[in-house]
């Protein structure tokens, strides 16, 4: 039985699939499987893996003949493991050769309940000519801190097996920040560490991906705060609740959705009618998707960056 079973969802991803599954086969942590969850690709994305299995027999393939969403592809791979504790890997990125040894070392000197172990990561541009670190400093209970924002990436997270079977598996109703909704749930139930370093390449490409879409994110982010809201309320405050209600409004206007945006903003005003943010944006949005996108701009051109509270971020 291996100590993890790394879980990779692969849609028409013919061109980095090779990548992903060689990062981690090249782990100094060798003891794993790899499960390929192919989520009815149509290119040579099953011909890669066929070829990878019969180089390396950790590499396990499963095929879904229908597309069904990344979250169904985790849950396929979830279901299949044989491991003691769960990893995700998304096919179009990749890991260094030593995240799951940095990882599991955690583990082996740990309490009962520590239940998940993440890690930084390096964003970098489709052309490589910007990178960003994203390097974290939360751990042990993380509740409230992950309730408050999404700060941790699903390419870090390594799981134990049992946490994530009581936390429940990935919810395949969440339309984007799926891997926010699935910590608030491990966070409900376990401990959290983290290894303070960037151990996982993020690339950005021109290919299709959920984080592109304007519009899907604003759904997804408006289905994790619906699902999650009394617990905002209550534990992080109603100032909180508005915040994430004018980040939905806000994905909503990149994606040119201006009534519906208008109703997020108009939630935040409800929520906390003191954060004067909330009717700021919503009197922006009345100038349109173009005016909101030029007063953005302007603004954040008169500001610093922002470090928030939970992680670091540096430009490489």
């Amino acid at each position: 039985m291996p100590a993890v079973s790394v879980i990779i969802p692969a849609y028409n991803r013919e061109d980095f699939i090779e990548r992903a599954v060689r990062s981690a086969l090249s782990q100094t942590f060798p003891d794993m499987e790899v499960i390929v969850v192919d989520d009815g690709s149509s290119d040579g994305t099953a011909r890669k893996i066929a070829a990878l299995a019969r180089s390396d027999e950790r590499v396990r393939y499963l095929r879904h003949e229908e597309n069904r969403g990344a979250q169904a592809a985790r849950n396929s791979g979830i279901r299949a493991a044989m491991g003691d504790c769960i990893a995700f890997l998304d096919s179009d990125n990749e890991w260094l050769p030593h995240k799951l040894e940095r990882q599991m070392a955690l583990f082996d000197n740990c309490g009962e309940r520590l239940g998940v172990v993440f890690a930084g990561y390096r964003e970098i541009s489709h052309d490589q000519s910007d990178q960003w670190e994203y390097i974290p400093r939360i751990k042990g209970e993380v509740y409230r801190a992950i309730l408050e924002q999404s700060c941790i990436e699903m390419n870090t997270i390594v799981v134990r097996r049992d946490v994530i079977e009581r936390a429940g598996l990935c919810d395949e109703r969440i339309r984007a920040f799926q891997e926010w909704d699935l910590c608030i749930r491990l966070a409900r139930c376990s401990e959290f560490d983290c290894v303070p370093e960037a151990l996982v390449r993020y690339h950005r490409h021109s290919s299709p991906t959920i984080s592109g879409d304007s519009a899907r994110s604003a759904w997804g982010y408006a289905d994790v705060v619906a699902a999650h809201r009394e617990e905002i309320l209550r534990l992080c405050g109603a100032r909180t609740l508005s915040r994430h209600y004018l980040r939905v409004g806000h994905l909503f206007m990149l994606a040119g959705a201006v009534s519906r945006a208008r109703r997020f903003f108009l939630l935040a005003v409800e929520a906390a009618p003191f954060n004067m943010t909330a009717p700021m944006l919503y009197g922006i949005s009345l100038l349109g998707s173009r005016g909101y996108g030029r007063v953005r701009a302007w603004k954040r051109s008169l500001l610093p960056p922002r470090e928030s509270s939970t992680v670091s971020v540096k430009r490489i």
